[in-house]
């Protein structure tokens, strides 16, 4: 005889499968809708979860993943063979092109920084894994340019000098997103997405250094070689 499944805890796995980037806070009125609950019973477990720490709400009614799960997010970063799979390939590409690369993931402050390799040179920009970044570096932006208006326009607020969706739409077409100074004072970059095989942006990646040496021309080569590199990423994902 099959053990039986317990429904409370499918159904609360249900809920936070609700929140995505596209989609970074839900309400009760919205776990009612989509779950076929009533307004008090979502109410309740929502409560519940944020009880747990798996949620958490920084304004009345709307709830957003919480530190549990960005804690969690962290073990799973260290354990999860994707960060394995990027690990050699940013290495072979940093020093292909003498630059720090890194990879990352969508966090609910912004880019997460999961893997990096640091250039071999006396001076060199670099970043900790686990550093978040802003919404304003060239990964911030790459992943917003995949946003709808709605989330777009939840970020903005946060960014001193946010990108307009013209810019926006202007990287999604293009499909990388550049830096020239504008974050951090003398760091240019380039980033562009990782996919997996079905298409979808799983991670993103960029090469980074001082500014004086991101010329024109250094960004085109190392856009070429970014793009390769994502290419074989796709191919094992």
């Amino acid at each position: 005889m099959a053990t039986p499944m317990n429904a409370s805890v499918l159904k609360g796995f249900k809920i936070l499968d609700m929140i995505s980037v596209h989609r970074p806070e839900i309400t009760a009125a919205t776990v009612a809708e989509e779950l076929g609950l009533n307004i008090a019973t979502a109410h309740r477990f929502l409560l519940t979860l944020e009880q747990a720490g798996a949620l958490k709400s920084y304004r009345r009614g709307h709830y957003t993943l919480g530190e549990k799960l960005e804690r969690l997010g962290k073990i799973v970063d260290d354990i999860n063979p994707v960060g394995g799979n990027v690990q050699p390939l940013i290495s072979r590409l940093s020093r292909r092109l003498d630059e720090s690369v890194m990879a990352c993931r969508m966090g609910r402050r912004g880019p997460v920084c999961i893997v990096v390799a640091t250039a071999a040179r006396p001076i060199a920009v670099n970043i900790s894994v686990g550093s978040v970044l802003g919404m304003d570096t060239a990964q911030g932006k790459l992943w917003m340019s995949h946003m709808d208006s709605h989330n777009r326009e939840v970020w903005k607020p946060t960014l001193s000098n946010p990108p307009t969706d013209e810019e926006l739409e202007a990287i999604l077409r293009q499909d990388y997103a550049r830096n020239n100074g504008e974050t951090e004072a003398g760091v240019g970059a380039v980033s562009v997405p990782l996919r997996n095989r079905a298409g979808d942006m799983v991670l993103t990646m960029s090469v980074f250094g001082m500014l004086n040496r991101f010329t024109d021309a250094h960004a085109a080569n190392c856009l070429v070689e970014l793009r390769n590199a994502a290419k074989r990423f796709s191919a094992q994902a």
